[in-house]
């Protein structure tokens, strides 16, 4: 409403300024044209700028700017040439008498507000600076240098130019035609061509005012229709982006109201309209600074500017109230009807979409029913005024003045009650409705079949959404209090909305989980199944190989019995019968010890490293019975064999620890035993190694070896493995056994194990 009733006025303030700028050039050009009727060229002049403002705004600009600058050049030399010239008489530029309507201060007042109020409508000659300057290719850098040269050319207009023009004419001339009375202020510099200078200053002055009202009001008015805020018909644009419909009723306007004089009494009328459209903006700018602070702007105003233009507006509205009624009451009514004209037309614009959106053609709204009371006010004060002003004695001017003051303010104050606030008012109530409505059609809808989701089972369709979208408070009342009440509904209801959405998740990641169980559990069992079935095809080829490992096992013992029958037949001493005897429980352990890996799962036969490092934790029994500290060290790479070559190795290596145990480590010394298994570079043979750090070998070695059971028995290991046992070099126990493997060796790179009691 702010932005129709602003516009609209807007629009009126300039639609006399056409008229009455081309009847003024009309009347400068015809001291040349004497025989050219002023009402028909001023009527040309303005049908030849409405053809190029249909032309396009480009062409508006090219014929402007020329106008402007020759205007502005000749106001500059107006007001230099007399001040350096010494012609102005600076005491009567600031000696003049009001002519007041009636006697006293009241009086006075009111015949500078009048003369204030009037100056108003000299006003839209120099705003153009800024009017156009949205359509220029960088707005953001010329908004700030339009409107310094706005504010430079009024201040040459309005205050240096009266100035100089008093101090040069007087205040007589000033009233007269000033394309006759201003040569004097050309004539030191231009002297025979003053005349002609105060001519085209005249002209140029009024083309420009002319070109502008036709480019800037039209299209307001379809800028307004663009909005939705005018009837349609006003937004119409010609192939030349030209608003060709507000551009024709513009001039058809100022053609009518020239045609007529333009009577001072219409300009007073079209100024009030005018005033309000160029205040209102100043309060409009500095609501918006207030309530929104951080909304995008091509140009933000320096500080103190907005404070500026509120005390402008404020000067203005002042005048209006003390000085309109001076120009009679037919001046005030039809005033009042220009300003709400805009209100006539917006409701034509939202009449015309209801109709075709299919609905009443009026609504039952709360603006309308507090717009038309306001209206209905002020019907019945303005009839309230005329009785007043028909009773009051003719001799009495001054309470007539108060009275048309009185009506004045309360037709002010019913814009701002009747059009504003209620505007204000029911922009706030809708946007409530129209988010309640939002909030119940889409919000708790939604709502609503999440929750029948939810309690189907239906987790995927259970999904809910809230956008929390809070209503901007302007009042501080009970409109602003709702508004704030409904902000807290739409929070409660978006907390409900996650925790909905918070438990929707939480039962999906639940059934997620379960059914990962579920399938994870089949998995498990299905393993389980093909477990089992492993297990109990290895159990078979466990009992297969079990077998073959006690007949290999048999075959070692028989060898072992074969020697003692031998040695037996011999006639060994007893010692000796001992030892042999020893030597076969230790086979029938190893025997045990196979038959309980084999069982276990433990021993593979394949694994000769593997295997030796199994048997080596076996081996801590016997090292446990020593008196001293005696470590195991274990060097074992893995290496691929045969069973063939399995049974004999381990038993090999078991008999050599227990040799280096008894005769390495006598009277319970400490040392360390040390077992490598590595494969020879370059062959497919593999070195067996047993050493000890112990006593080491006996000065008489070689003659007791031959006559050592348990060297003979190692002896024989090592040629069944298809290797040889070599002693020493020097008095150290080492042991080496040196055999091509029977299976494709393995050589990855060895591990070293230790194990110590």
């Amino acid at each position: 409403m702010l932005a129709n009733l602003t516009g609209v006025c807007y629009w009126w303030g300039w639609v006399p300024t056409c008229g009455l700028t081309a009847l003024l050039a009309s009347a400068a050009i015809n001291q040349w044209l004497p025989w050219f009727p002023v009402p028909l060229l001023a009527s040309l002049i303005v049908l030849f700028f409405t053809f190029v403002n249909l032309c396009g705004v480009k062409w508006v600009m090219r014929l402007a700017m020329p106008i402007a600058t020759t205007s502005a050049v000749l106001a500059f030399l107006s007001a230099a040439i007399p001040m350096f010239s010494g012609q102005v008489a600076w005491q009567q530029a600031f000696t003049f008498h009001l002519t007041v309507p009636f006697p006293g201060v009241f009086g006075e007042i009111t015949s500078v507000m009048a003369g204030l109020y009037l100056i108003g409508f000299a006003a839209p000659a120099f705003e153009q600076a800024a009017c156009h300057v949205g359509e220029t290719i960088d707005p953001h850098k010329n908004v700030p240098r339009a409107m310094f040269v706005s504010a430079a050319l009024a201040s040459l207009y309005f205050i240096v130019l009266p100035i100089i023009w008093l101090g040069v004419l007087g205040p007589e001339a000033l009233g007269q035609d000033l394309a006759k009375v201003l040569g004097p202020t050309f004539a030191p510099l231009l002297g025979g061509a003053a005349q002609a200078a105060a001519v085209w200053f005249m002209i140029f002055n009024m083309f420009h005012g002319t070109i502008a009202a036709l480019a800037g009001s039209s299209r307001t008015l379809a800028q307004l229709s663009e909005d939705g805020l005018l009837p349609e018909f006003l937004g119409l644009r010609s192939r030349t982006d030209a608003p060709w419909t507000a551009t024709l009723l513009t001039a058809g306007m100022a053609i009518a109201f020239l045609l007529i004089g333009d009577p001072i009494w219409l300009i007073a009328a079209a100024n009030l309209t005018y005033l309000i459209g160029i205040a209102l903006p100043n309060v409009a700018v500095w609501l918006q600074r207030r309530n929104e602070p951080d909304l995008p702007r091509p140009y933000r105003a320096p500080r103190g500017t907005i404070g500026l233009g509120l005390c402008a507006a404020g000067v203005w509205g002042l005048t209006t109230l003390l000085g309109f009624q001076q120009f009679g009451l037919p001046t005030v009514i039809t005033g009042i009807m220009f300003a709400y004209s805009g209100a006539a037309l917006y409701a034509w614009r939202k009449a015309a979409d209801r109709r075709k959106q299919g609905l009443p053609m009026i609504a039952r709204s709360l603006h309308l029913k507090l717009t038309g009371a306001m209206l209905l006010v002020l019907t019945f004060d303005a009839v309230g005024y005329l009785i007043a002003f028909q009773h009051v004695p003719p001799h009495n001017p001054a309470l007539l003045a108060i009275l048309s003051d009185i009506f004045v303010f309360v037709a002010l104050l019913t814009f701002a009650v009747g059009l504003i606030l209620p505007g204000m008012i029911a922009h706030s109530v809708v946007e409530v409705s129209q988010a309640a409505d939002q909030l119940v059609v889409g919000t708790m809808s939604q709502f609503t079949k999440s929750m029948h989701a939810l309690a189907a089972g239906d987790l995927a369709a259970a999904k809910t959404h809230f956008d929390f979208v809070p209503l901007k408070i302007y009042s501080h009342d009970e409109v602003g209090d709702m508004a704030k009440n409904f902000n807290r509904l739409q929070a409660e209801i978006g907390r409900a909305a996650v925790g909905l959405e918070g438990a929707r998740q939480g039962l999906s990641e639940a059934r997620e989980n379960l059914v990962w169980s579920n399938d994870h559990l089949r998995q498990e069992l299905a393993e389980r199944k093909l477990a089992e079935a492993n297990l109990q095809n290895s159990l078979v080829e466990k009992e297969a190989l079990l077998k073959e490992v006690h007949h290999r096992v048999k075959n070692n013992l028989q060898v072992i019995t074969s020697l003692l029958r031998l040695e037996a037949g011999r006639q060994l001493q007893p010692a000796a019968i001992a030892v042999l005897k020893d030597m076969q429980g230790r086979i029938h352990s190893m025997a045990l010890l196979h038959e309980s890996l084999y069982r276990s799962g433990v021993f593979a036969a394949a694994d000769l490293g593997f295997y030796l490092q199994q048997l080596s934790s076996q081996l801590l029994r016997t090292l446990s019975e020593h008196p001293g500290l005696v470590r195991l060290r274990l060097d074992l790479a893995n290496i691929s064999v045969g069973l063939d070559q399995a049974i004999p190795c381990g038993l090999l290596v078991n008999e050599l620890i227990s040799n280096c145990l008894k005769h390495g480590f006598p009277n319970g010394q400490s040392g360390e035993i040390k077992v490598e298994l590595q494969p020879v570079a370059g062959s497919s043979r593999v070195r067996l190694c047993v050493s000890d750090d112990g006593v080491g070998l006996p000065a008489d070695f070689e003659a007791r070896r031959a006559q050592s059971l348990g060297l003979q028995l190692v002896f024989g290991l090592a040629q069944q493995l298809g290797g040889k046992l070599e002693i020493g070099p020097g008095p150290q126990a080492i042991f080496t056994v040196v055999f091509a493997v029977s299976a494709p060796p393995n050589f990855p790179l060895p591990e070293t194990s230790e194990v110590a009691r």
